[in-house]
């Protein structure tokens, strides 16, 4: 690998330019070489506008010799497909959240990474924001006492996702619990252990009844503590994205925890006496931190938290909560 980390995107959305491009600008050492689409002609026109020099197809993208690291910004139902074709073609691989569509597909991407030698790695941009390593620092402090429960809303608008939206298609591996739960889940994790689900109920959407719109889910955290998860395309019209934590000795509250640059805010009380409040900095943006990590990662090839073997975990738990609600596992 050269000393710059050289980036080829698969999928021309709007999350590659977002995700991707736009951050890329601001990391020393990170490069968009290239873009890849099914239509070659869309890559094509997004990488004049982003002025990035190469586009084609995605075989144009993996074929480069020239590009280290694959982001796909594709639905989950095609990662382990596209990843693994990645991954043997020399490849390093950046899955858009979540991993993949499943459990399975999951540890398939972790498996042929291993083999291949090469690094896959799961999108969960959030977990390189300083504000989320805050807030975990918090929790592990010992303030709130004795963890006594969980309770996270993670509700995107009710007028955001509309008929003919990807998170709608049943085929694509769309879903709430896909989009958003996938992150309460692997923040859950990252707080407190693997969980264990234990209920969950869904409302479904009339014309794929394979998608739930909302799911709310009951898990048991490692130490007994009980975690309730909502993950919703029915929010309110300013939507959730909202974590908190009973202690024995203090509650915490915390605010747009999936995108910290949000205006994220953490709050720690204890009865009337407030113990902490801090915001988010503005100028720190979880994509570009996410950027420079993957970047020293290669480089210095330690583990990293968003490492795709980590990662499977959380797409087994998102396999459990949908069985849990009488859905099957994407």
């Amino acid at each position: 690998m050269s000393t710059a980390v050289r980036v080829g995107i698969l999928g021309a959305g709007g999350i590659a330019e977002r995700a991707m491009v736009e951050p890329a600008h601001a990391v020393d050492g990170v490069e968009v070489r290239a873009i890849g689409a099914r239509d070659p002609e869309r890559a094509a026109a997004l990488a004049a506008r982003l002025s990035v020099p190469v586009s084609g197809d995605y075989d144009t993208v993996l074929s480069d010799p020239d590009v280290d690291l694959v982001y796909l910004a594709l639905p989950p139902i095609v990662h382990a497909r596209w990843a693994e074709a990645a991954l043997r073609a020399g490849k390093h691989v950046l899955c858009e959240k979540p991993l993949s569509a499943n459990g399975a597909t999951a540890a398939r991407i972790a498996a042929v990474a291993a083999e291949t030698g090469r690094r896959a790695f799961v999108g969960f941009h959030y977990r390189l924001h300083p504000f989320t390593q805050r807030l975990l620092e918090v929790i592990d402090s010992g303030v709130l006492g004795e963890i006594q429960a969980a309770e996270i809303d993670f509700s995107i608008p009710h007028f955001v996702v509309k008929p003919g939206n990807i998170r709608l298609d049943g085929d694509l591996a769309g879903g709430a619990v896909m989009d958003v739960g996938c992150y309460a889940v692997d923040l859950l994790r990252a707080a407190f252990g693997e969980p264990v689900v234990e209920s969950a109920s869904a409302v479904t959407y009339d014309a794929d009844p394979r998608i739930d719109l909302q799911t709310d889910a009951v898990l048991r955290l490692p130490d007994g503590a009980t975690a309730r998860v909502r993950s919703s395309f029915l929010g309110d019209d300013t939507g959730a994205m909202r974590l908190h934590v009973s202690g024995s000795a203090a509650e915490l509250e915390a605010t747009s925890v999936i995108v910290p640059q949000w205006g994220a805010t953490l709050r720690v009380a204890s009865g009337a006496d407030e113990l902490l409040s801090e915001a988010v900095d503005p100028t720190e943006n979880s994509y570009i931190r996410q950027l420079e990590h993957l970047r020293d990662a290669l480089r210095e090839g330690v583990p990293s938290i968003l490492d795709a073997d980590r990662g499977v975990g959380t797409m087994r738990v998102v396999d459990d909560i949908y069985r849990a609600a009488g859905l099957q596992p994407r």
